[in-house]
């Protein structure tokens, strides 16, 4: 994640421990990838995040979801307890949707993170690689508010 360009966002947030949150976070409910929808206007930017008028929003995101295997695998790995979530895996809608922007918007509260930014090209998420897969963030773009809560 890169840091958008602002005086407001202090030098010492804490970009791996949020990332390590997120990705618990993304394996626990069962999201595979976040980035925008392909039908993205061109100049437009998608939003996890508060908008400007304090709205948590998943603005013009295309959401995939783990298959109830690799989600069970993903979860082993990362130690998370992901069992409430595993019943819909493969079936997932809206609803999952709307769970994991609540989830996110606590950790994004926790951290003092506004939004996440995707412009056009850019992914957070699994890849599959020859090792196995591969948490990767490319071209999302980070806006902090005020200061972090943190635990």
């Amino acid at each position: 994640m890169t840091r958008s360009d602002s005086s407001s966002t202090p030098a010492n947030f804490p970009l791996s421990g949020f990332t390590d949150d997120l990705t618990r976070l993304m394996v626990q409910r069962g999201v595979t990838a976040l980035e925008p929808r392909p039908d993205l206007a061109h100049g437009r930017t998608a939003l996890l995040g508060l908008t400007e008028r304090d709205v948590f929003t998943t603005q013009d995101l295309a959401f995939a979801f783990l298959g109830a295997a690799d989600h069970r695998a993903a979860a082993d790995a990362y130690r998370v307890d992901a069992s409430a979530f595993q019943d819909t895996a493969g079936q997932r809608g809206a609803a999952d949707v709307a769970q994991f922007a609540r989830a996110a918007g606590e950790l994004f509260d926790r951290y003092g993170v506004m939004a996440l930014e995707f412009p056009a090209g850019s992914f957070l998420g699994f890849r599959a690689t020859p090792q196995g897969m591969r948490f990767t963030v490319d071209g999302v773009q980070l806006t902090l508010r005020g200061t972090p809560v943190l635990p």
